[in-house]
């Protein structure tokens, strides 16, 4: 059994690689004809199998015109290569382009108004050969050339008809060729309409999705610099003041010059890392200030632990929260942390020996917003060495109070201090 099956199988292979081979060879030298054609536009055409059935149909129909016209009408024998050609030679290219259609039409047009004023013994003054012609290249012609050209079809299809149709049908067939272009059109403009929709909808979905790739890396932008420059500036800051603390200790403790230049050398490759994040942060950050989502990773209860990193180091902080945490939004929590972060960051890195005091507190004028304020005194000593380089700082935080709802402003006080204050909303929406 297994084996009859097994020859039934291989019988049923055999036969359909012989359809397939046989397929294979009748296409392949015609395709390898056409790629010989010079001329690219006649490549083309024959490139279509489409414009085959059109070059048929066409002559067949120059076949039946000539002796039609011979028959029935009295246009000299010499003219009627001509009249048959220009009258019916357009079907072949009914499927070759609107440019190719409407020199088609308008020559069919043409040849079968003239025709009609040529006497002739049929029972219209136009050929029926013409006229089937005419037909055919009208609704071609509706079906390619643009909306606002139907209308010019349409009437000088309705002129050939004046000429070439019989008092008693004429009104008949412009009525039809009225009904026939505004259904072509209406169906014509109705998808045009639906493919343009689709287009935007797409042009659309395509600049979403690249807001969001914007809004994403200014995202790990704004999480770079907020994270990663504020440790390297704690580096900076405590391997500098690492000496001084250490010799104020009780019990003092020196140190030697070995060690200072150890202290100097991490200064160093901590401003070289920061110099380095900075350029990466200018080709993570999108130009623009288009705001992006900011996802709670930690909050006001992580401010404590916050100051106490920076006290650390030796910068003198004070914080005053009297906001009930429970009240403020997790997201704006976390755009009111990294505001801090930064602004504490800010301080050490560019007034050292100043000391630094954060407020948080509700809006006296308005309890849903929170208003958030680190004030610095002026610098108490100069730090050399630190990179005199411009960060994204402000605009971080200025971005992040715009994501939320709120506002932000940072500027000098007279006095050589620096203020950084916020509104945010508690609560977004």
């Amino acid at each position: 059994m297994d084996l009859a099956l097994t020859g039934e199988a291989s019988t049923a292979d055999r036969t359909y690689r012989r359809r397939v081979n046989f397929r294979r060879v009748a296409v392949l030298p015609y395709r390898a004809w056409i790629a010989k054609v010079p001329d690219p536009t006649l490549n083309r055409y024959l490139s279509n199998a489409w414009n085959w059935l059109a070059a048929v149909a066409a002559i067949a129909m120059i076949a039946v015109c000539w002796p039609v016209l011979a028959e029935l009408t009295d246009i000299p024998a010499y003219l009627l290569p001509a009249f048959a050609l220009l009258g019916c030679g357009g079907i072949a290219v009914v499927f070759f382009g609107e440019h190719a259609v409407r020199i088609g039409w308008a020559a069919t047009v043409v040849t079968a108004g003239v025709a009609s004023l040529i006497p002739n013994s049929a029972d219209w003054p136009m050929p029926p050969p013409l006229f089937l012609a005419l037909l055919a290249m009208t609704v071609a012609a509706l079906c390619t050339q643009p909306l606002n050209r139907l209308p010019v079809v349409a009437i000088a299809t309705a002129g050939a008809f004046v000429l070439g149709i019989g008092p008693d049908a004429r009104i008949g067939w412009i009525f039809g060729l009225a009904v026939a272009t505004i259904s072509i059109a209406f169906v014509r403009y109705r998808a045009s309409s639906r493919r343009e929709i689709a287009e935007q909808t797409e042009a659309t979905e395509v600049l979403r999705a690249r807001e969001a790739v914007l809004a994403e890396r200014s995202r790990i932008a704004r999480d770079l610099h907020d994270i990663v420059a504020h440790r390297m500036s704690m580096i900076v800051v405590m391997s500098q003041t690492a000496p001084y603390r250490l010799a104020a200790a009780d019990p003092a403790e020196e140190v030697g010059p070995g060690a200072r230049t150890e202290f100097d050398g991490i200064a160093d490759a901590a401003r070289e890392s920061l110099d380095e994040v900075r350029q990466l942060l200018g080709v993570l950050r999108p130009h623009g200030d288009e705001p992006a989502a900011l996802r709670p990773v930690q909050g006001l209860g992580d401010l404590p632990e916050l100051i106490d990193g920076v006290r650390t180091a030796g910068v003198d902080v004070h914080l005053d929260d009297t906001v009930d945490h429970g009240t403020v939004s997790p997201t704006v929590g976390t755009a009111a942390f990294r505001i801090v972060q930064e602004s504490v960051t800010n301080a050490t890195r560019h007034a050292p020996g100043a000391s630094v005091a954060v407020s948080l507190r509700l809006d006296p004028d308005d309890h849903r917003r929170l208003a958030l304020e680190i004030r610095n005194s002026p610098a108490a000593k100069a730090l050399g060495g630190d990179s005199p380089h411009g960060g994204h700082g402000i605009l971080g935080m200025t971005e992040r109070a715009l994501a939320v709802g709120g506002s932000l402003s940072a500027g000098p006080l007279p006095d050589g201090g620096f203020l950084v204050s916020a509104a945010l909303p508690l609560a977004l929406g």
